[in-house]
Formats: C-alpha cells, sequence, structure tokens
C-alpha cells in the first residue's frame, strides 16, 4: 500500500522522560481487542495487577472506539506511569506489549483516496519541534509499504474521496502561495473552501474541478477592522471556546491569563497594542512561516474528514478559528515574556490547543455547533479578524 507523510516524518522519536509533557494523562486510553486478549495472559503479580487496571466501557458509551480503557489515577494518569512518566508496561514486557493508541500516538492516520495518510500530532513537544524546525514550505512524501488499507472506497464513493482530497490540496497551495502575504492568502482559503462547500450542497462534486482560482484571487480583498472590533471579535472568540470541555490545567490557565491581561477598561487597548506589537515582532523575525505551517497542518488533518459528513465549510472554520485562538495565546505568552516569543512557546501553545481540541471528540462536536450558529464564523466575520 501507499503511505503519504510529511518530509519530516521519519525523524520523529519518542524522547520518553525528557519530554515537557506525557501522552499517557489528560484522557482516556482506549485497549483495543488484540492488545486485552494479550493482557489477559500475562502471568505473576504484574499481570494481576495489569487486568486490575482495565475497566470495560458501559454499554452506552457511544463515542468509545472500544470497548475498554485504563483505570486511570488522579490527573488521568495511566496506571502505568510511574512517577519518571515512563511506562511500565514498556519496560516490563517490551514494547510489542502496548495497545493500538499508546504505540501510535501522536500519530493521526486517515485511509483515504486508495491512500493511508499519517500526521504527527503537535500536542507532542517533540512532533511540535518538527512541525517548526523549518521554515522551508511542507512537503508531502509517498512511500511503498508493506501491507493492505483496512478500507477501499469504490465507485461514487471513490471518487468523492479523489475529489474532496483534491481540494484540501488545493487549500494548501493557496496556503503555502507566498507570493501573497500571509493573511491574503488565508483569506483566499476561505474564499476557495466556501465554494467547494457549494459545490458539495449542490451535489454536484464535480464542479469542484472548475472553481476558478483566479476569481478566488480577485474575490477577496482585505479589509481593515476597526480596534473595537477586533477586541470585541476577541471576546467572543474567548467566550465560545470557552465552552469546551477542558482537558488539561496548561489550557484552563491560558484562559485565565486572558482574562487577567485583557478584561477590564484598559483590555481593549492592551490587547491592540499587543497585537500589534506581536505582530511586527514576528514578520521582523521572519516567523510568518511558523503560521503557515500550523494552518498546512490543521488544512491537511482536517478537511480530507469531509468526506464523512460533506461539511468541508466546518472543518475550514476549525481551522482557521484554531488559527486564530492560538494567536491569542501567542500574544499571552508575548506579553508575559516581556515582549519575546521564542520558538518554545509557538511549541508548548500549539500542544496545548491540540491537546485540548484535536483529541476530544466531544470538544470537536462542541466546536461544530459552534460553528454552524455562531455569526462570528461566518464568511466575513472570519475575513474582519484574520
Amino acid at each position: 500500500m501507499v503511505l503519504r507523510y510529511t518530509e519530516y516524518y521519519e525523524k520523529f522519536a519518542c524522547i520518553a522522560d525528557k519530554c515537557e509533557d506525557t501522552c499517557c494523562a489528560g484522557w482516556e486510553i482506549d485497549i483495543d481487542d488484540e492488545s486485552y486478549q494479550n493482557y489477559q495472559k500475562v502471568q505473576g503479580e504484574f499481570g494481576k495487577r495489569l487486568r486490575e487496571s482495565i475497566r470495560e466501557y458501559d454499554a452506552d458509551d457511544s463515542d468509545m472506539y472500544e470497548r475498554h480503557g485504563f483505570i486511570l489515577k488522579e490527573g488521568k494518569r495511566c496506571p502505568f506511569l510511574n512517577e519518571k512518566n515512563l511506562c511500565e508496561l514498556y519496560q516490563k514486557l517490551g514494547e510489542e506489549s502496548l495497545c493500538f493508541v499508546c504505540t501510535n500516538t501522536p500519530r493521526n492516520f486517515l485511509e483515504i483516496d486508495g491512500v493511508r495518510e499519517v500526521l504527527l500530532s503537535p500536542s507532542c513537544g517533540e512532533a511540535g519541534r518538527l512541525l517548526f524546525g523549518s521554515d522551508k514550505k511542507i512537503q508531502f512524501v509517498e512511500k511503498e509499504v508493506s501491507g493492505e488499507l483496512d478500507y477501499c472506497a469504490k465507485g461514487e464513493d471513490r471518487e468523492a474521496e479523489h475529489l474532496i482530497c483534491a481540494a484540501r490540496n488545493q487549500v494548501v497551495l493557496i496556503l503555502q502561495d507566498r507570493a501573497y502575504p500571509l493573511k491574503q492568502r488565508i483569506g483566499q482559503a476561505i474564499c476557495y473552501a466556501k465554494e467547494v462547500q457549494n459545490c458539495l450542497n449542490e451535489e454536484n462534486l464535480q464542479s469542484i474541478k472548475s472553481i476558478s482560482l483566479e476569481e478566488i484571487k480577485e474575490r477577496y480583498k482585505e479589509t481593515d477592522t476597526a480596534e473595537a472590533q477586533q477586541y470585541n471579535y476577541f471576546c467572543q472568540r474567548l467566550e465560545s471556546f470557552e465552552g469546551m470541555e477542558k482537558i488539561n490545567q496548561e489550557w484552563e490557565q491560558f484562559l485565565i491569563d486572558m482574562h487577567c491581561l485583557f478584561d477590564g477598561e484598559k483590555g481593549m487597548t492592551v490587547y491592540t497594542s499587543c497585537q500589534k506589537k506581536l505582530f511586527d515582532y514576528i514578520e521582523k523575525q521572519g516567523r510568518e512561516y511558523e503560521y503557515e505551517h500550523m494552518l498546512v497542518y490543521l488544512s491537511y488533518l482536517y478537511l480530507a474528514r469531509s468526506v464523512d459528513d460533506f461539511n468541508f465549510w466546518g472543518k475550514m472554520q476549525y481551522v482557521i478559528s484554531g488559527y486564530l485562538m492560538m494567536r491569542d495565546m501567542d500574544m499571552v505568552c508575548f506579553l508575559q515574556g516581556k515582549e519575546q516569543f521564542p520558538v518554545a512557546d509557538r511549541v508548548r501553545v500549539s500542544r496545548i490547543f491540540a491537546k485540548e481540541t484535536e483529541h476530544s471528540q466531544d470538544n470537536l462536536d462542541y466546536l461544530e455547533e459552534e460553528f454552524l450558529f455562531e455569526d462570528i464564523y461566518k464568511q466575513e466575520m472570519l475575513f474582519r479578524q484574520i
């Protein structure tokens, strides 16, 4: 089969206890059936402890992919994560004993258009360092590997996959077209995604191929947004994202810090001044490519998943709102860092945001509802926020 991945993918290796975070805490850890059966055969005291640490999900846990998971400790820590943030399962039974989710985290897989795609999630700090480690455009490579796809669509479904993948790839090309300023590229990508959604709504997928990029480029015109409006949009974004389930304390602290820094009589002045200073700082350092990389990652990960619900626009709303929210988080770091924003802060912000949203289906579902009904996520409103 064909495996498609970013060119930096093969450089990734878990740094274990040297990591600033752990992927073994903060969420449910599902156990696939094959691993569950293997755990039933482990002998001795460790085998007994292993089985006592497993629970069966309730029948109405419809959001669970598997039937079993580990009984988590305080802080939603895996029961086999020791005080050094090392896995006792790995230490006692070897790498082959790890269940599917533990073996593959922080990888995201998608089988589509006859290819298995894999991306490294920046919810892992080391993956984030690779994502932002170069100013070169992100490139994707393909490689023949052993094995077969678990699913391969046929007929009209395969054609839909092909066209939606092509649309996703076009968004990426738009975002990486450095002949245009980043803000203009984002606006063009928004226009294009809306046109793709129109084709899907009309059940005329073939017309996606006829969308004129030249017309798209002409249609988006950069708009100046008054400072009061920018601040108002920020407040609405913050209120919207605060409605998510809070998975980790770092995310909660960012929300608290945003209120401390940007609430009150001087809130708008502080926010708009900080925004300008941060943008100037990023531009002078030649680091706009970091935002480009994040937008490309989010687009590549989410837009193709609209094959399941034909909600291409909804996925694009997540891409853009995610960028905007992380930009707000950057401002917190910038102020707290005395108007400095090292790459380490970029990695930290993307890690916390990805962990809070990307790995929680409940939060993704919540945001989809917000995108559907809240005015700030409409096309014209997004133009004004970028």
